[in-house]
């Protein structure tokens, strides 16, 4: 399938482009800003679908937005027609095409000829109007309210909300791209304008609040909440505002005789990963959790795990080593410690379901 793509190097264009270049069955044309008639003409005519993206929604006059909104979009429906094709197109309007701005005014107004364009040769038509969509390479003060507000508070600069009670509708590129995938084999519904899920709404100070923490915990502590589907795209929009020296970070180190200490990531959901090391014939542990559990794996050395219950004072041991992929439990009321049997230095990895509370830490020293 051939597919043409207006708006290719704007941000919904690049997301879609490259998830399209995933795919061996597409060839793929794209419009520049600049073209010339002939070369306009000539790839609308040798295409099979065409994502009409393009358009802008900054000016300052009717007409500028009509150059960019709508004229574009005569042109290619003229050309279809024209040539007696029936080429369907995917047009990206906005919610505010029903609203009296000249952006809206021109979305509405590119509608309308796509409709008619529709109507008179029988193609597909599909318009979607969008809300705010936000993600990776969105522009900031251009693309939408997350994108500004990632950057401000990123680059930590001045942020004014007008009305922070505001609600905004948002909606995650990914997911509309995913749509737009669905769409490119969809057949003809009763209405030309999609439903899109996946919507959700925010209100701009809830909005700002929420990016502010990830500000807050960008380097040990993951946001709270992650896997749901809002907190992760926006945190993942929030992190590709990311300057190159921001790619890594530095985790504090703990040392001592026995060996090293490491926390790794901390969320108030799944509780704390962490790493350490012990050194040849050291030690670590000799305590007990009341509530607290933990998930051992040796990743480097050989160690042995040593169990007392506290109650009946009845013990075992657990030998593992790098190659055995074994899963160490620590059950609450048995003691336990972990040694290092081998000659090397041994490296553990560990998660814990709470993060370590240095005022009630649930950890009571017993000699195993």
């Amino acid at each position: 399938m051939k597919i043409l793509i207006t708006g290719a190097n704007g941000f919904i264009g690049k997301n879609l482009l490259f998830y399209l270049k995933n795919q061996n069955n597409f060839k793929i044309f794209t419009i520049e800003k600049r073209i010339n008639s002939k070369l306009l003409e000539k790839k609308v005519i040798s295409s099979d679908l065409i994502f009409h993206l393009a358009g802008v929604n900054r000016g300052n006059s009717k007409d500028y937005f009509d150059k960019n909104n709508s004229i574009l979009t005569k042109s290619i429906c003229d050309i279809l027609i024209r040539n007696n094709k029936k080429t369907k197109i995917i047009f990206s309007s906005s919610i505010q095409a029903n609203q009296k701005n000249y952006y809206g005014l021109s979305k509405k107004k590119a509608e309308e000829i796509l409709l008619s364009y529709q109507k008179k040769t029988g193609a597909q038509v599909l318009i979607y109007r969008l809300p705010n969509v936000f993600g990776k390479w969105s522009k900031p003060h251009y693309n939408s309210a997350v994108a500004t507000f990632c950057s401000q508070i990123y680059k930590n600069q001045k942020l004014t909300i007008s009305d922070p009670d505001k609600k905004i509708s948002l909606l995650y590129i990914d997911n509309l791209i995913l749509s737009f995938l669905k769409n490119i084999s969809s057949r003809k519904s009763k209405s030309s304008f999609v439903k899109i899920k996946d919507i959700f709404s925010m209100t701009l100070s809830n909005l700002v609040s929420l990016i502010r923490s990830f500000k807050k915990k960008e380097k040990t502590y993951l946001p709270n909440n992650i896997s749901n589907s809002a907190i992760k795209s926006l945190y993942s929009t929030y992190i590709s505002f990311f300057s190159k020296k921001d790619f890594n970070y530095k985790l504090n180190k703990f040392s001592d005789h026995r060996g090293s200490f490491s926390e790794f990531l901390k969320n108030t959901n799944f509780g704390q990963i962490s790493f350490f090391s012990i050194l040849p014939k050291q030690i670590r542990g000799n305590h007990y959790h009341n509530t607290k559990t933990e998930k051992f794996v040796v990743i480097s050395g050989k160690a042995r795990f040593n169990f007392v219950n506290i109650i009946n004072k009845k013990r075992f041991s657990i030998l593992t080593d790098e190659n055995k992929n074994l899963v160490i439990n620590t059950i609450p009321g048995w003691a336990h410690n972990i040694e290092n049997i081998g000659t090397q230095t041994t490296k553990v990895l560990v998660w814990s379901n709470e993060i370590l509370d240095k005022k009630n830490p649930d950890t009571f020293f017993y000699k195993v």
